[in-house]
C-alpha cells in the first residue's frame, strides 16, 4: 500500500496543482473529448463515486471522498483549459499577451488610440480632453513596458 505522501505525488503535479493529462485520466476521456462528453463523464463518475452510496462502510466513504475530490477538481482542471482561464501548464511569467505575440497588447493600443483620437475629434470639451489624454496614457505606458521587456 502507498503511503499518503506517495499516494499524492503521484495524482497531482507540482504544488499540488492536478496536471491537464492526469485530469483527462481521472475523467476517464480522451483529450479530444467533446464538453458534452466531459460533462457526461463527471456525471457518471460522480454517481459512481458519491459518498452517500457507502453510508454502511465508512472506510469507503471516506475513500468515495476523496475520489469525488479529485473528480470535481480533474473537471475544473478541464473546463479551465477549455475556456483559456491560466492554469498550471500556462508559464506564469509569460505576459497576458505573450501566448499570441504580443498581438493583444498592439491590439489594446490600437483601441486606446483610436478611442482617443474619436474623442478628440468628436467632444473638444474639457471632458473630452482628460478622457483622451487617460487614453493617451494608457496606450503609451503599454507601449514603454511592452519596450522594457516587463
Amino acid at each position: 500500500m502507498l503511503s499518503a505522501a506517495t499516494a499524492k505525488s503521484r495524482t497531482f503535479g507540482q504544488n499540488g496543482r492536478m496536471l491537464l493529462d492526469e485530469a483527462f485520466r481521472i475523467l476517464e476521456i480522451p483529450p479530444s473529448a467533446s464538453d458534452d462528453e466531459i460533462r457526461a463523464a463527471h456525471r457518471d463518475l460522480t454517481k459512481v463515486w458519491h459518498p452517500d452510496r457507502f453510508g454502511n462502510d465508512a472506510g469507503m466513504q471516506r475513500k468515495a471522498e476523496e475520489k469525488l475530490k479529485q473528480i470535481n477538481e480533474a473537471l475544473d482542471v478541464v473546463q479551465s483549459a477549455r475556456t483559456g482561464r491560466r492554469t498550471r501548464w500556462t508559464p506564469p511569467s509569460a505576459p497576458s499577451g505573450a501566448r499570441h505575440g504580443g498581438r493583444g497588447l498592439v491590439v489594446w493600443v490600437f483601441l486606446c488610440l483610436s478611442l482617443a483620437f474619436f474623442i478628440l475629434v468628436r467632444r473638444p470639451t474639457l471632458g473630452g480632453l482628460i478622457i483622451a489624454g487617460a487614453l493617451f496614457l494608457v496606450a503609451f505606458t503599454i507601449l514603454a513596458r511592452v519596450g522594457r521587456g516587463a
